[in-house]
């Protein structure tokens, strides 16, 4: 599998290298030449948010385009090491994304502002639930991008034109089919603005959570979902290795 990830980097490398010098020269301009520090604060959150879409995409391509590369099929690894290999690409961007986002914002803060960090968030919550909420968070990405991977597999199975769009059906009936069995089973999922709760005063802006304690079916949700996506995860590589053609 490191050497499918590596043929990916060595892929993309110049894309990616070449949107972190945009990302870097548009928050440098928004400092520069914005005069308000609210819409330069917006804005460089939405040119972040911009390039994590940017890498999601790219992931979702890379896999596209890898399940009907010909050369890719030659090397010997397992099925699975196709699925997880764009998973692996994503991840490690979207972690280099976030570390440099967080780097952004301390010497902002530090610096600039010339403020504590700790005084400037003040942060209310224990370290069990910022790993659960980060857990939360990165399975929906990740069973979300599962999804995506058996739509295209599914779309991949069809040489003709139409197979663009059967892939989407199959993506939004997914969707709409998980929604429903989860509300059958378990009475509906909690929604997200439960967890989080932002107020904003004199000092700084204060990041509260309201506890992700996982009962009244939030596990029963996340593990029911674990056995469909390796059910989907199953498929996938059925379909890349017995139906998809080069």
């Amino acid at each position: 599998m490191m050497t499918l990830l590596k043929y990916d980097f060595r892929r993309s490398w110049n894309t990616l290298l070449a949107g972190l010098v945009i990302l870097i020269i548009v928050q440098l301009g928004l400092m520069i030449f914005v005069s308000s520090g609210v819409t330069a604060n917006v804005l460089g959150i939405m040119a972040y948010v911009g390039a994590g879409v940017a890498i999601y995409v790219k992931t979702i391509k890379t896999y596209a385009a890898n399940i009907r590369s010909y050369n890719r099929r030659l090397i010997p690894v397992t099925g699975l090491s196709h699925v997880l290999s764009p998973i692996i690409f994503g991840t490690i961007c979207g972690l280099g994304l976030l570390l440099i986002g967080f780097l952004h914002a301390y010497l902002y803060i530090t610096m600039k502002l010339g403020l504590d960090l700790s005084a400037y968030i003040g942060v209310n919550i224990s370290v069990a639930e910022i790993w659960s909420t980060l857990f939360f968070a990165g399975w929906i990405v990740l069973f979300m991008t599962i999804m995506i991977f058996f739509s295209i597999s599914v779309a991949g199975t069809f040489r003709w034109k139409t197979g663009p769009w059967i892939g989407i059906v199959t993506f939004i009936v997914l969707i709409n089919l998980l929604s429903w069995l989860e509300n059958v089973i378990f009475s509906g999922k909690f929604s997200p603005n439960d967890l989080f709760q932002f107020t904003e005063e004199s000092t700084g802006i204060s990041f509260s959570a309201n506890g992700v304690i996982w009962a009244d079916g939030r596990w029963g949700t996340t593990v029911f979902e674990m056995a469909l996506a390796a059910l989907l995860v199953w498929g996938i590589i059925y379909m890349n290795t017995k139906k998809v053609e080069v």
